[in-house]
């Protein structure tokens, strides 16, 4: 891996991180905010979506570093 591919893939994961911290205080101060109720919660399919999402991402990720 040249240096300019692993400057680029360390900002990507700098900016990863700093999603994933954004992602964890937002849920936290959601529960903190107020007790939910049935309404308010996320529906299981959102959450089971999201969660593809994130492991497609983590894939990715380890298959860029593998190749590196």
């Amino acid at each position: 891996m040249s240096e300019q591919q692993a400057d680029t893939m360390g900002a990507a994961m700098v900016r990863l991180e700093a999603a994933l911290d954004r992602l964890s205080r937002a849920v936290d101060a959601r529960r903190t905010a107020t007790p939910p109720t049935e309404g308010d919660m996320v529906p299981k399919a959102a959450v089971a979506a999201l969660a593809n999402r994130l492991d497609s991402t983590i894939a990715k990720l380890r298959s860029l570093e593998e190749q590196g």
